[in-house]
């Protein structure tokens, strides 16, 4: 039972708490497992089944009971005094209801866990002062852990990697001391180790451990064992239950302990290995059923075990691989990975070599340490008043190093020029860009300070990757300094997408990433080289702010301008850099040949310098251009290798979000909607965990998965996923936004396709009024939104509507693209069709024609005008044309997939009569229109 502290009667039952595991026969079925309870004592005295005395308001030995902290397995655990030290402590006696059950039992296993934790002497362990009995029970005493349990401690707030290994090295070091008393804990879980207020941690709860005479070489006790004739010691030697009984908690049980085997310490490896990987990832390494199923598959019917599981290829491992977008270095997962393998023998030859191989980020730093730091800054300090003041403001102050990119002048800058672009979206987006640039500048601060803190105050950083860091965070910071400079110039175009160009800033959190920093190609030692080099980065900053505002021909002009200085520099990181906006420019700007080769370029030289993040970045952009030029071969290669290099990062959850995407086009480029789909499902779910809930990036995921849920023909699916993209586009840009203008055109799009058409309509009203406001009446954006609407109006039946809306976005487009661009076959269609529903069919031969002689439009789209223009010719007794047009407009159809439209099609071509009459025109009812 975990030791706690006083804020409850009792502790809540967690899934984590201990269990006993029952196999159904001693052959390794799959066991069952039996939580423990947790209720404070008085309920249980309450309900009939207690025959003791409560210890509460007696004394038990010379302790004096005060509050019970919680209760589960065998025990109960009592927060008391101890009269004689004048001291508090953690009183752990055998609970009430487990004495019913099994009281010689049970004071036995009490006894066996207290005299397996007194053997241990180690800071990371639970130290036991006292053992003794009381009314027939067995108690004992140990140091009370003012805190909660690891498992609370992740729970209270996010942690990094770095915090979760740091608190798990620790207990790594009970377990290490443990072992080297020759015991095996046999229950290792986050709820059985404690975290004291002061962040110290100690494994606890020894009560299923068992001394063992079969360690690894290396794991051989060093400390004298208890003679084996003595009482207690028989106690702690006696088999802890009779056979077929499993001890221990399937989350986190090894395949040899659901097997009911003899266990070692690494038995414990395995166990330490799943709540570490728990904590790491935020899922669970593998199922306990299936684990169970493979540990019995593993033993042959004389109970040996068989050959690796790897190597028979008759089970699948169970255990889960961990997510690629993890931002956990490869080194701790192939530590950890190798530390949940399901044969011993293949785990860490011990608990030592295990945390020695997740030790290589504190083993770098003891390593690069500068000698002599804190020598120098004693001598500086001088006196204690002199050094509790340096302690206090040596790392004060960062928020000022931000003064000349962001602040309050700045603020009231920018948000002057977003009002003066005369956009309506200028104040508003001027908030929400102030808004994130100030989550910016204080993520950077805390950044800056935390590595100083690092250094200059803990000592648990070296001064190189101190200065390492700061370089980074510099970088950062010229990047924020440079967007701020371009939104300060800002055209009413860019305002749209000024919060993009903000949440595209690179992270600060990023130079936290120490492995990634350490493994960097190092700058140059020359001053005038390294100051070059940081006027260079001064330039790209500016390169990269011109790109994110959409000034893609400046910003290439501007990246040329430097060219020249970035390769006499010879750093392959700049290098990269350089060539990927050079080649990401010359793609956008049409030349997606020329720009291909340049980002092909820029991930060797990315490669070359060591720049993970900037290589996977580069790969992401390459992979889409590579498929706009249809060479999808070469494109999944890339993103390929963009995979590759994300697990060599050890994972990065935006960056895989962003590559999903990508793929998710590669694939809608070769028609492949149902992949597109599974990939971009996984993507929304990445990013959702990834960002902040305004972000936009979110939104614009989800949307991208409605339309693909609409090309596929999921359309209530459709519908939910694209009222989900608007929600989340106005919370992260507003109502008044082109983007929720697109969200809502889109919904209009799947409601037609479900048949709400006046939902649609709705929708599509929207989006026409939003294009007014924010492009004005003239745009084109706004033509293709009055289409949208006119297909909803010609859906309900109102086609003096539809006419009229149509003929407004026809006389748009012809303004803007003249009278032959394909994209006016959309709206002579919709004249057409609105003509036909009016009866005027004569009237409607003109727009139709027109409509299908745009061959270069989409098939389905020339079917509709065809059958509507066969229709027409129908009516007008053009029998023998309108027979041809029909049949043009079922293969259409029939090629694009539109199973049932080619149906209709058919269907009406057989209605008609097997000989055709010309038929007299009738008059038109001008008067109609």
């Amino acid at each position: 039972m975990a030791n706690t502290d006083d804020r409850g009667s009792g502790a809540e039952a967690s899934p984590e708490q201990s269990t006993q595991v029952v196999s159904a026969d001693a052959r390794g079925a799959a066991p069952r497992s039996v939580p423990d309870t947790a209720e404070p004592l008085s309920s249980r005295e309450a309900s009939g089944h207690a025959s003791s005395p409560s210890p509460l308001g007696q004394r038990v030995g010379r302790f004096i009971p005060l509050k019970l902290l919680g209760q589960g397995g065998m025990g109960a655990v009592y927060a008391a005094y101890d009269p004689d030290l004048d001291r508090k402590v953690a009183l752990k006696l055998l609970s009430v209801e487990a004495r019913h059950v099994d009281e010689e039992g049970g004071r036995t296993r009490l006894l066996r866990e207290a005299q397996a934790m007194a053997r241990v002497s180690h800071p990371n362990v639970i130290p036991i002062y006292e053992v003794g009995t009381w009314d027939g029970q067995v108690f004992f005493t140990m140091e009370l852990v003012v805190g909660g349990t690891l498992a609370d401690w992740r729970r209270e707030q996010p942690r990094s990697w770095r915090e979760v290994l740091v608190k798990y090295l620790q207990a790594g070091r009970g377990l290490e001391a443990a072992h080297a008393a020759g015991l095996v804990h046999r229950d290792f879980k986050p709820a059985n180790v404690l975290v004291g207020r002061d962040g110290r941690v100690y494994v606890t709860d020894f009560g299923l451990a068992r001394p063992v005479d079969n360690l690894p070489l290396d794991e051989q006790p060093t400390l004298a064992r208890v003679p084996a004739s003595s009482e207690s010691s028989r106690r702690l030697h006696e088999p802890l239950t009779e056979a077929g009984v499993v001890l221990g908690t399937p989350p986190f049980m090894s395949p040899e302990q659901f097997r009911g085997e003899a266990l070692d310490a690494r038995s414990d490896q395995f166990s330490f290995c799943a709540a570490l990987y728990r904590a790491l990832y935020n899922q669970r390494p593998f199922d306990p059923d299936e684990l169970s199923r493979a540990a019995k598959a593993l033993r042959s019917p004389t109970g040996k075990v068989t050959a690796p599981l790897e190597r028979t290829g008759q089970v699948a491992s169970p255990i889960h691989e961990p997510p690629d977008d993890a931002r956990v270095p490869a080194w701790v997962r192939r530590a950890v990975m190798r530390g949940l393998s399901l044969e011993p023998e293949a785990r860490f030859p011990s608990m030592g070599a295990l945390l020695e191989a997740l030790s290589q980020e504190q083993q770098r730093a003891r390593a690069r340490r500068a000698g002599g730091v804190a020598v120098a800054t004693a001598a500086l300090v001088g006196v204690v008043g002199g050094a509790l003041w340096w302690q206090s403001n040596v790392c004060a102050g960062a928020e000022g190093l931000l003064a000349d990119s962001w602040g309050p002048e700045a603020r009231q800058r920018l948000s002057a020029a977003f009002v003066a672009t005369g956009s309506p979206l200028g104040a508003d987006m001027a908030g929400r860009v102030g808004q994130a640039l100030d989550a910016y500048a204080s993520a950077w601060a805390r950044q800056h300070t935390e590595a100083c803190e690092a250094t200059r105050l803990h000592e648990v950083q070296p001064e190189a990757l101190y200065t390492q860091r700061v370089v980074c965070l510099e970088r950062r910071r010229k990047d924020l300094r440079a967007l701020v400079e371009a939104l300060g110039r800002v055209e009413a175009p860019g305002v749209e997408k000024a919060l993009d160009a903000a949440y595209a800033l690179p992270s600060p959190e990023d130079c936290a990433d120490v492995e990634a920093l350490a493994s960097q190609q190092p700058r140059p030692a020359d001053p005038a080289l390294r100051a070059e080099l940081e006027s260079l980065e001064g330039a790209l900053s500016e390169v990269k702010a011109l790109v994110d505002t959409s000034r893609y021909a400046q910003a290439l002009a501007a990246a040329n301008a430097v060219e020249a200085r970035v390769l006499a520099a010879r750093y392959p990181p700049l290098t990269a850099e350089l060539r990927f906006h050079q080649g990401w420019l010359q793609a956008v700007l049409g030349e997606k040949g020329k720009g291909a080769g340049l980002l092909e370029q820029a991930v060797y030289d990315a490669t070359s310098g060591r720049a993970d993040r900037l290589e996977v970045s580069i790969l992401n952009k390459l992979l889409y251009v590579e498929g706009e030029r249809e060479r999808f071969d070469h494109a999944s290669q890339w993103a390929r290798l963009g995979n590759a290099t994300l697990q060599r990062l050890g994972g990065d959850a935006v960056l895989k979000g962003d590559l999903l995407v990508n793929e998710a086009n590669l694939a809608l480029m070769q028609g492949k909607a149902g992949e597109a789909r599974a990939l971009l499902e996984e993507a929304s779910t990445v990013l959702s965990q990834a960002l902040p809930p305004g972000h936009p990036k979110r939104a614009r995921v989800t949307f991208s998965l409605g339309r693909v849920l609409l090309e596929v023909g999921a359309f209530p699916e459709a519908v939910r996923v694209m009222e989900e993209a608007l929600r989340q586009t106005e919370a992260a840009v507003g109502p008044r936004h082109l983007d929720v203008a697109r969200r809502h055109q889109g919904l209009s799009m799947a409601l037609r396709e479900q048949r709400e058409f006046a939902r649609a309509l709705e929708h599509a009203r929207a989006s026409v009024a939003l294009h007014r406001e924010l492009l004005g009446g003239t745009h084109l954006k706004v033509a293709e939104a009055l289409d949208e609407e006119g297909m909803s109006l010609l859906a309900l039946g109102r086609n003096e509507e539809a006419l009229k809306v149509y003929e407004e976005a026809l006389a748009v487009k012809r303004a803007q693209l003249g009278p032959e661009h394909e994209d006016l076959q959309y709206s002579y269609d919709g004249v057409g069709q609105a003509l036909l529903g009016l009866g005027r069919t004569r009237e409607a031969l003109v727009p139709l024609r027109k409509a299908v002689a745009f061959t270069g439009a989409q098939e389905d789209s020339l079917g509709e005008s065809g059958f509507a223009l066969a229709r027409a010719l129908w009516k007008e007794g053009q029998g023998e044309e309108a027979r041809a047009e029909a049949a043009k407009a079922r293969e259409r159809f029939a090629a694009s997939g539109r199973t049932s439209q080619a149906d209709a099609v058919r269907a009406w071509l057989e209605a008609l009569p097997p000989e055709t009459k010309v038929k007299p025109a009738r008059p038109q009812q001008r008067r109609r229109r």
